[in-house]
């Protein structure tokens, strides 16, 4: 039975499905070395409190949530590991401890946000990306085509997204992050019928293009996957960020398993045996990679309360 046929008994944490999120910062922590658990615990309990119009989640590192909770893990939970292609590209690690995802609608609530946040861990974590994140009206990235068409709609989405019933992690998430800078210079030299070609779809009218218009080294085809006839959908929540000198895309995604994500990424990379891997990685590198469990609320609010 789908997640979206009946109520969750766990539920995620508030803000997963809240669209657009046209302001979004992205904070990645270590611990510090000789912090108590409790310290920690009572560090991120201040760090979550709620503010009005924005959301405050927060996702952990494998090692982290084995330490602050030992009882249980996702049964996919894992560091990410620096993953490289036949082709040469890489996809590095910098898998760090605590992930704070802060969006809301307004830029100047979710600063206040960012700021209560850096306020109640700065004793306990130092902060190794500090990023700010922007959705403009038509949900364009910087390289001007739409972003996230292929995302599922409606309830569709916790399908996608959140840890079914019976598993470990349940209504929670596993979480990819990948900070990826792009090369726009580079990219807009290419015609608009060759960006089409990288990217799979049209630029204008965000069409993706059929048949033998769309060429197998494309985003669209490395990314669109099925296993034994099931779709491999995930749920992105990706931004861009940046200014003149270095801009790009934070890539946001949320899966129900961490199969969704790495068989994306080994498509990619060209390591599905095809032969194929994924042109737009001529224009865009990544530069930060990590894996997370977002918890459910309840399984946040029981952690949490440790400190």
């Amino acid at each position: 039975m789908s997640l979206s046929a009946h109520a969750l008994s766990a539920l995620p944490q508030a803000g997963l499905l809240a669209e657009p999120g046209r302001s979004a910062h992205y904070l990645e922590m270590n611990f510090n070395p000789g912090i108590s658990d409790a310290g920690i615990c009572r560090a991120l309990d201040r760090a979550r409190q709620a503010l009005p119009d924005v959301y405050i989640a927060l996702a952990f590192g494998a090692t982290a949530w084995q330490r602050l909770q030992p009882a249980w893990q996702p049964a996919q939970l894992q560091p990410f590991k620096e993953m490289v292609g036949e082709n040469g590209y890489t996809m590095p690690a910098t898998q760090r401890d605590v992930f704070f995802w802060i969006h809301g609608e307004d830029q100047g609530e979710v600063m206040n946000a960012v700021l209560q946040v850096h306020d109640a861990m700065r004793d306990v974590a130092v902060t190794l990306l500090d990023l700010n994140g922007f959705k403009n009206r038509e949900a364009r990235d910087l390289t001007g085509f739409v972003d996230g068409t292929a995302n599922p709609k409606g309830d569709k989405r916790l399908d996608a997204a959140v840890i079914p019933e019976g598993e470990a992690g349940a209504g929670g998430s596993y979480v990819l992050s990948q900070k990826w800078r792009h090369h726009l210079q580079a990219f807009n030299q290419l015609s608009v019928h060759e960006q089409e070609q990288v990217i799979g779809r049209t630029k204008q009218d965000n069409v993706e293009l059929e048949g033998d218009a769309m060429p197998p080294t494309s985003h669209v085809s490395r990314t669109d996957v099925k296993i034994d006839g099931v779709g491999q959908k995930i749920y992105r929540r990706s931004t861009p960020y940046g200014g003149a000198e270095e801009h790009g895309l934070y890539f946001l995604a949320f899966a129900c398993n961490l199969r969704r994500i790495s068989v994306q990424l080994e498509r990619m990379l060209g390591n599905s045996g095809d032969g194929y891997s994924d042109h737009l990685m001529k224009y865009s590198t990544a530069l930060t990679g990590a894996y997370w469990f977002m918890p459910s609320q309840s399984d946040l609010d029981a952690v949490l309360v440790q400190g």
